[in-house]
């Protein structure tokens, strides 16, 4: 059982199928709560090789252990890990957590749990819902991977709370916990003058509709002559978004940016458009918003929960379901922006104020240190 005192350090063990360098929204929210934690307590996170990286290194007070993978075919998120499982059982931690639902991380992390008879807690960054043969995958994985790991998890944390009625079905609710995603506040600052650009940033996947984004773009350009930024790291859908570009006769920009040149990329931006077929608690909203640029997207995960939050009884002007919306509500904002400031000005301020990462990982510290309690 575990031999953590109250008021100790933790010894936490973080696993995860990629880390920074690698960009993404799980990435991001491990390291982020991961160097606060390891500011009071020993954090170790075992995550996969990258291009470039060491084995085994030391950044921002976090050990980082990284390992030979194979990817599984149709899926980016799943990597099968053939030496990690034997390293996992080498470490001692006081407690055992793993993220994101469609990797193997939670499962192998989970039996390590249990075979040490250490807790385990699983973060929840989002829940897909996949369509055609990914469906099927998705529903293997449901009954024989996410079925052990969520029995063995002590603890599930949820970023989203529209997460939790999906989740739920699948385990005893008791075990759930809603901590939001965060943005580190001061990172915000100063970049809310007027770019001339429409963006999307995030992965380059088939899960994140930017299709809808470059369709619309072809139909709007000629009245607002905006450029068109695709942001981020190619997930398999670079080429076809390229090829559907020049079909469209659109010639957007697309970019990889450190995390550490994003700022560059908001303040460049008019508005910031996110048309995914599902998310959690997206850290593109937040960011956008702190940002002080209008941020656009599909009302999928916490997007109207968190819009209504911040934008107010205009949050349905940010919200889309399809092209022709997304037109429709852009046009209408490119056409009497004005009327929108004190709207964006108000939302960004409260964006700033709720959402923190130091706020974040308090909170996720009090989870660990309850379920160590137990």
């Amino acid at each position: 059982m575990p031999h953590y005192k109250n008021g100790e350090k933790m010894k936490i063990l973080q696993t995860v199928h990629s880390f920074p360098p690698e960009r993404g929204g799980v990435e991001h929210h491990v390291y982020e709560i991961s160097k606060r934690l390891a500011k009071n307590n020993e954090v170790t996170v075992f995550t996969t090789q990258v291009e470039g990286t060491k084995d085994a290194e030391v950044v921002e007070g976090i050990n980082i252990r990284r390992f030979f993978s194979l990817g599984v075919p149709l899926f980016k998120t799943p990597k099968f890990t053939p030496t990690m499982f034997l390293n996992l059982l080498r470490e001692d931690a006081d407690i055992y957590c793993s993220h994101h639902y469609g990797s193997l991380m939670p499962f192998i992390t989970s039996l390590v749990a249990l075979v040490k008879r250490k807790p385990f807690v699983f973060t929840l960054h989002g829940y897909p819902k996949l369509k055609g043969k990914r469906a099927f995958f998705q529903f293997l994985y449901k009954v024989f991977i996410a079925s052990v790991f969520l029995r063995i998890a002590d603890k599930v944390i949820v970023v989203s709370k529209n997460s939790i009625d999906d989740i739920g079905k699948e385990l005893d609710t008791s075990k759930i916990s809603y901590i939001p995603n965060g943005i580190n506040p001061d990172d915000f600052e100063g970049i809310a003058e007027q770019g001339d650009a429409i963006t999307y940033i995030g992965k380059l996947n088939e899960d994140k509709g930017i299709e809808t984004l470059l369709s619309a773009y072809s139909r709007i350009k000629e009245k607002y002559p905006l450029n068109l930024m695709i942001v981020g790291q190619d997930d398999g859908s670079k080429e076809k978004l390229e090829n559907l570009a020049r079909k469209l006769k659109i010639e957007p920009t697309f970019l990889e940016v450190p995390y550490s040149n994003m700022k560059d990329v908001y303040r460049k931006s008019r508005v910031v458009i996110l048309p995914s077929k599902y998310e959690g608690l997206s850290l593109v909203w937040l960011e956008s918003i702190a940002s002080g640029k209008p941020m656009f997207s599909t009302p999928v995960g916490d997007a109207k929960h968190l819009f209504e939050q911040l934008y107010g009884n205009k949050s349905e002007s940010f919200l889309f379901q399809n092209e022709d919306e997304l037109i429709q509500k852009l046009r209408n904002f490119l056409a009497s922006e004005a009327d929108f400031q004190k709207t964006i000005k108000k939302a960004e301020y409260m964006c700033k104020e709720e959402y923190s990462w130091d706020n974040v990982s308090s909170l996720t510290k009090h989870a660990y240190e309850g379920v160590l309690g137990q």
